[in-house]
């Protein structure tokens, strides 16, 4: 014959079985990311971006969701779209740095220079010593025709990152436009060192030497 105290005792038993099958229960939100990594990775990026569609509403307008839509949308060359869903994951976080970097690239590939130019200030203002945003506000300088000002930050990262070829490409052509082809001359042969196959080295060291 069961107790009053048994029933009690049987009756949250049974509680926490159903807590913990509960909490075994599959996340449908995290399949839904998980499937749309998996098919990133598999070279699937209209189905990686649609696996987002199967979030749950919640999580769908959360950072992580318009974050993660952001770079597929990218990566897929809708840029416009990609900004605007960067935008809003800066909305859903608003101090965070990933998604400020990340807006970055579809301003540079939609030529919004003005736009990224502020971008990359603000993420600097934050963090001083961020390499994407001194290297992409560089390109973005270069792009402006402003050669002396991109040829002073990538002149900066080549001293913090001396084997970076992307660096290195970006210091000896800004200096070349600056009229500064000596310096370009010096920068490309070194960088030519570093990996004699780079095009871009080798046409800038042929500006250069025909420059002097």
């Amino acid at each position: 014959m069961f107790t009053r105290k048994s029933m009690l005792v049987a009756a949250m038993f049974c509680a926490l079985q159903g807590d913990a099958a509960r909490a075994v229960e599959p996340d449908l939100g995290g399949e839904a990311l998980a499937q749309s990594y998996d098919r990133e990775a598999a070279g699937k990026l209209k189905e990686a971006l649609a696996s987002l569609d199967q979030l749950p509403l919640q999580r769908k307008d959360s950072y992580l969701g318009w974050a993660r839509r952001g770079w597929l949308l990218y990566r897929l060359g809708q840029y416009a779209e990609s900004v605007e869903a960067y935008r809003k994951a800066i909305t859903a976080a608003p101090k965070s740095i990933e998604p400020r970097l990340g807006i970055l690239l579809p301003e540079l590939a939609l030529r919004r220079w003005s736009d990224a130019e502020q971008m990359a200030k603000e993420i600097l203002l934050s963090d001083p010593g961020s390499y994407l945003a001194t290297l992409r506000l560089a390109f973005v300088y270069y792009n402006q025709h402003r050669f002396a000002e991109s040829a002073a930050l990538y002149g900066r990262l080549r001293e913090l990152y001396p084997s970076d070829t992307d660096v290195r490409a970006g210091l000896g052509w800004a200096l070349l436009k600056a009229g500064r082809p000596q310096e370009a001359t010096h920068e490309f042969q070194e960088l030519l060192g570093i990996n004699p196959r780079l095009t871009t080295a080798r046409e800038g060291l042929q500006l250069a030497n025909t420059a002097h």
